[in-house]
């Protein structure tokens, strides 16, 4: 059972100071906390009074934000609005370096992400993934999608939730490698971000297992996939492109895969991609029972020893695509 202090803590989330440059309207109350012979306690910083947003700002002005601050959790939504808005003003400002804004928006995306997965947070926090998905793509246009640029900043430890991102973002630059549609690349680059969202209906301790599954519980973990399809479907905001790609991300080209056996083109083409990036990132990022490979080991042995899965014509562009990192 939580204690008093355990519950209080659960109900803020640590933010980023800096993305709140600017903000004017939707104002929140920040806090800061403190632990007083072990008991944690969260201070107000800052109310929704004008002047105390105005303490806010000259704190951001001057540099000296180390201190770490939050909100409640039910501030959320109106904080990544503010967080998307001011990435926004970054990418569009030519001076700021490609690294530090993609760095800055993986940060966004991967924090979206935890809080559906680890946090059971509302469905609606989805909606803010949509978002930052348009500004990375606004970002990689620029660079041609570099898929070895995009690696250097993905984390490198698997987690459900930065695995969901590293995913999405691999699959943004193949769509603008491949020089889709700039709807299309956005559409699959989220249907990526989104595709394990069903794994928040399975139990966490058979998720966050080390070491093989059974094989009951690999049949319960199977269900993602339809489960992430009727998550996606309930919320009336997806198309048809993003709620496939949670559905057919474990689909084989070979028809062997699941939950219905697919084959070939009876995949579409935004789930054979998806099918793609989610096994290389899942080969490339450590976890506490096996170490990551190296992009060319991954792609190796994605190629020998598990073609049959692929569109072979995907992987090959993938493989192409990689660059200097190989």
């Amino acid at each position: 059972m939580k204690t008093a202090p355990e519950k209080e803590d659960a109900q803020f989330r640590p933010i980023q100071l800096e993305f709140l440059q600017g903000r004017s309207q939707d104002s929140f109350d920040i806090f800061y906390k403190t632990n007083s012979f072990g008991t944690v306690r969260f201070v107000k910083f800052a109310s929704t009074d004008p002047r105390h947003q105005d303490k806010v700002k000259q704190l951001i002005a001057s540099g000296e934000t180390n201190q770490d601050f939050f909100i409640r959790e039910e501030d959320l939504i109106k904080y990544y609005h503010h967080a998307t808005e001011h990435l926004r003003a970054l990418v569009s400002n030519p001076q700021t370096p490609f690294k530090e804004k993609t760095q800055k928006i993986y940060h966004v995306s991967k924090e979206i992400m935890k809080e559906f997965f680890a946090y059971n947070a509302s469905n609606k926090i989805l909606q803010s993934a949509d978002e930052v998905m348009s500004l990375m793509d606004q970002c990689f246009a620029g660079t041609q999608g570099e898929f070895y640029s995009l690696s250097l900043i993905t984390n490198k430890d698997y987690y459900t939730y930065t695995h969901s991102v590293n995913v999405g973002m691999y699959c943004l630059a193949y769509g603008i490698k491949t020089k889709m549609a700039s709807q299309d690349t956005r559409e699959l680059g989220l249907g990526g971000m989104l595709h394990d969202v069903g794994k928040v209906k399975i139990d966490s301790a058979i998720i966050n297992k080390d070491g093989k599954l059974t094989d009951d519980e690999f049949e319960i973990v199977k269900e993602h996939s339809p489960l992430g399809e009727d998550i996606l479907q309930s919320m009336n905001c997806y198309g048809l492109t993003v709620v496939q790609m949670a559905g057919q991300h474990h689909e084989r080209f070979d028809g062997k895969g699941y939950p219905r056996g697919l084959a070939g083109e009876e995949i579409s083409i935004y789930g054979r991609i998806c099918k793609v990036m989610d096994v290389y990132d899942a080969l490339t990022t450590r976890r506490s029972y096996k170490k990551a490979l190296a992009p060319f080991d991954a792609l190796i042995l994605m190629k020998k020893q598990m073609g049959g899965e692929f569109d072979l014509e995907i992987l090959q562009n993938f493989v192409r695509y990689m660059g200097p990192g190989l």
